[in-house]
């Protein structure tokens, strides 16, 4: 097969579909909670303080503004001190308590999302200094439409799917860091697909006291024991859909392969999954997958570890769902050097993957 190839060294290629102006635009109203109707002076429903933020059940929440009064101020309030990560406000709540009590809060999108469009969402938490726990990991819901539903217990799957109007579904959020630091902010981050019929964000803790993951606990949980977060500074944006233009050379994202090395790091395995995701939507293409190495060792050697590279993707994508007779993958060791190869940045680059799109052929 011939290749009319242009060498690209780029990590990330990307081909925008759709206007420009889409991307990196935040499409949460309110999301660092700086619009306010008044100011939080006592315990109030936070949902009749804030504009385009409301409570999805009819447990409380907590609103905490500079302006507010001493329990409900910024810095120092009622459950501990932390500044706020944007503006001068933020909101509180429970997201583990006696008898699965949970609160959370709901913000609009202000648009519904586009169908089979990727989206990032960000958002920021703090960990109450008062907290006895800290949660594991975070998830986010994204419904179709403002909810609400009575009681204050926790906003399970099970729970929403008995509500035939409602279509949902959970997006894992990946933390920066611990989630029982309380000094400063962690901010969690997920990317994801769009259903096509979101437009409302729910923020909370959707696992009941028994499937909730504690970090670090030691010994039982007592009844007086709980989990309560500031959160602030949310964000989603729409991302460009990734596209590859044929018969050119593109460079697996990843960090540089170690000497002897093979495996895929998780900015790899990253990257496979967004080039799966492109042969699945693009049943016209094959792949031509490349193995490189340096010119350290026996050539012998180096090809054997560059087959290795190759077919570390190849298999990824085989176990994730594409067909054999649409992925082709070699060795060809250090013979296709990146420049001169004598300084140790070209050593590094040398140990890398390559990959051709290409018009189907089936044979």
């Amino acid at each position: 097969m011939f290749y009319k190839v242009t060498r690209i060294f780029l990590f990330t290629i990307f081909c925008f579909l759709t206007g420009a102006s889409l991307f990196g635009q935040n499409l949460i109203l309110n999301p660092s909670f700086e619009n306010y109707k008044s100011c939080p002076l006592n315990i109030t429903n936070f949902g009749t303080l804030l504009e385009n933020v409301s409570l999805p059940t009819s447990s409380s929440g907590d609103y905490f503004n500079a302006c507010g009064s001493s329990d409900f101020g910024i810095p120092s309030n009622f459950k501990g001190s932390q500044k706020a990560a944007e503006g001068s406000g933020y909101v509180g709540l429970y997201f583990y308590a006696l008898n699965d009590y949970r609160e959370y809060v709901q913000l609009n999108t202000g648009k519904t999302l586009r169908e089979k469009h990727p989206y990032r969402i960000t958002l920021q938490l703090s960990l109450a200094e008062t907290s006895s726990l800290a949660l594991k990991n975070m998830s986010i819901v994204l419904v179709n439409k403002k909810v609400k539903f009575p009681n204050g217990s926790a906003l399970t799957g099970s729970r929403m799917d008995l509500q035939e109007d409602i279509a949902f579904h959970k997006v894992r959020l990946k933390p920066n860091k611990s989630l029982a630091s309380t000094d400063g902010w962690v901010t969690l981050t997920a990317e994801f697909e769009a259903k096509g019929y979101e437009n409302h964000i729910i923020v909370g803790n959707f696992s009941n006291n028994v499937n909730t993951e504690l970090l670090d606990q030691e010994g039982a949980v007592l009844s007086s024991d709980f989990s309560y977060y500031y959160v602030d500074n949310l964000a989603l944006e729409e991302l460009p859909r990734v596209n590859y233009e044929k018969d050119k050379i593109y460079v697996l994202e990843r960090n540089p392969f170690e000497p002897k090395g093979y495996e895929l790091d998780a900015e790899a395995i990253a990257s496979v999954k967004k080039i799966f995701k492109y042969l699945k939507e693009n049943a016209e293409v094959q792949m031509k997958i490349t193995g490189h190495s340096d010119n350290v060792g026996q050539p012998g050697y180096n090809k054997f570890i560059s087959s290795l590279r190759a077919r570390a993707v190849a298999l990824y994508l085989k176990n994730l769902g594409i067909d054999d007779n649409r992925i082709v993958w070699e060795g060809v060791g250090d013979t296709r050097p990146l420049g001169n190869g004598k300084i140790k940045e070209s050593h590094l680059s040398n140990r890398r993957v390559e990959f051709v799109m290409t018009q189907f052929e089936d044979k």
